[in-house]
């Protein structure tokens, strides 16, 4: 078997046109990584060491970038700016007759779609990245000191800039490399960060064999069943009516649709996170800015409530379900039973025992809500699986390297394989032209 896979992987790498991709992509990461090694200007890095450490509030400077920065970095801030941007523009084009009609024109509905989400992006970045220098300006002032106007205009710049950046660099990824952009960015944070957290852990706990063993037997479980739920494929049968085309009969044959239990992948824990991040970002811009007797403070600090220890369970609560509801959403805009059922019906294909048209849209429909509750359900589970366990044992990097992360990393290792083995195929069938 490992024989091979090792064929394979040396197939992959004899192909020029891969080869060039797996470059770029890896070109691309390293980039990412110098960005974040570059400093935010006006932050003192030796305070900001001093004060964070193991703080939770370190998380501001991590939103969804999929691992803890090294420090505070012009790329601090990540993607969540670009996620928060594609959920409101993928939630407005259900609501909005032009987006939608956009989304139904192929390929320029899709790059004008893109092009509103990046302009959204922009003051999306702004507001965190003012929000950022709020709070740390209230509550950690040796950090930044007595900033002038220029000082502040250059650190939101430099936020706003890096996500700009970053935006581009997953675009370039998506187009010219060997996946999605946005996942391997996360990726390639959170491998970064995995080192320092299994060190801190390391000299916190020391060398206990038996949660050591624990903890590598429960990331093992976790990533067998993340690869089992991801790869389970439901085949539905199609059957293709015969045609006389001249004098020859065509047609007749039989294909199947392949239906996912978790058809939407790793997007909806991002999506949910990022929607869970954002209200606790401007809590905080609040709470800092404004007067403790104003209206905007006290309904800040209740709010601000939901992302302490106390009511963890309520915030646990909160993200279980948004999984699942962006796991049903997700999953019925890649996949429309509507249109699966009118492309079907145009090719001359249907389902055995099934009519053809809204029959076959309502078949398909049944089918993918049983396998999206299985699907949501487990994307929820393995999501909340490390916060539960940190109840136990205080280890960094269940705190750094949650579910989601997990998630991420498998479905961007799978999802990699798949691509790669596509390319390999469809330059075998080129090869016969």
């Amino acid at each position: 078997m490992f024989k091979n896979y090792l064929q394979k992987l040396v197939q992959i790498l004899k192909t020029p046109d891969i080869r060039r991709k797996l470059y770029f992509t890896l070109l691309m990461l390293l980039i990412f990584r110098l960005l974040a090694a570059i400093p935010l200007p006006g932050i003192n890095g030796e305070a900001f060491k001093e004060f964070f450490g193991d703080n939770p509030f370190g998380n501001v400077f991590t939103l969804i970038t999929g691992g803890r920065l090294d420090n505070p970095s012009i790329v601090a801030i990540g993607l969540a700016s670009y996620i928060n941007a594609s959920v409101i523009i993928q939630l407005l084009t259900t609501v909005i007759p032009k987006l939608d009609e956009l989304s139904k024109e192929g390929e320029r509905g899709r790059q004008m779609i893109n092009q509103y989400t990046r302009y959204l992006t922009v003051p999306l970045s702004i507001l965190q990245s003012l929000v950022i220098y709020t709070i740390l300006k209230k509550q950690f002032p040796l950090l930044i000191g007595e900033p002038s106007t220029l000082e502040i205009a250059t650190m939101v710049m430099s936020l706003t800039s890096g996500t700009v950046l970053l935006m581009w660099i997953s675009e370039l990824i998506s187009e010219e490399g060997i996946g999605n952009g946005s996942s391997f960015i996360i990726f390639a944070g959170i491998l970064a960060s995995l080192p320092g957290l299994i060190s801190r852990d390391l000299e916190v706990v020391g060398y206990d064999k038996v949660l050591l063993i624990s903890v590598i037997i429960g990331a093992l479980v976790m990533i067998g069943g993340i690869v089992f739920i991801t790869e389970a494929t439901r085949k539905v049968t199609i059957q293709y009516a015969r045609r006389v085309r001249g004098r020859s009969m065509v047609g007749g044959q039989s294909s199947y649709l392949p239906l996912k239990i978790n058809q939407a992948g790793v997007m909806p824990v991002i999506f949910a996170a990022s929607f869970l991040t954002f209200p606790q970002m401007i809590t905080q811009f609040f709470i800092s800015a404004s007067n403790p007797t104003s209206f905007f403070f006290k309904v800040s600090e209740k709010v601000g409530l939901l992302y302490t220890n106390e009511y963890q369970w309520l915030y646990n609560l909160l993200y279980f379900i948004l999984i699942i509801a962006f796991t049903f959403f997700y999953t019925f805009v890649v996949l429309n039973p509507n249109e699966q059922a009118e492309n079907l019906k145009k090719g001359g294909g249907f389902i055995p025992g099934i009519r053809p048209g809204k029959s076959t849209a309502h078949f398909i429909t049944q089918i993918m809500i049983r396998l999206t509750i299985v699907g949501a359900v487990f994307l929820a589970t393995i999501s909340l699986i490390p916060s539960l366990a940190r109840w136990g044992v205080e280890l960094a990097v269940l705190s750094g390297i949650g579910g989601t992360s997990i998630l991420i990393v498998v479905g961007v290792i799978l999802d990699t394989i798949r691509r790669l083995k596509s390319m390999v195929v469809s330059r075998s069938y080129e090869a016969y032209k």
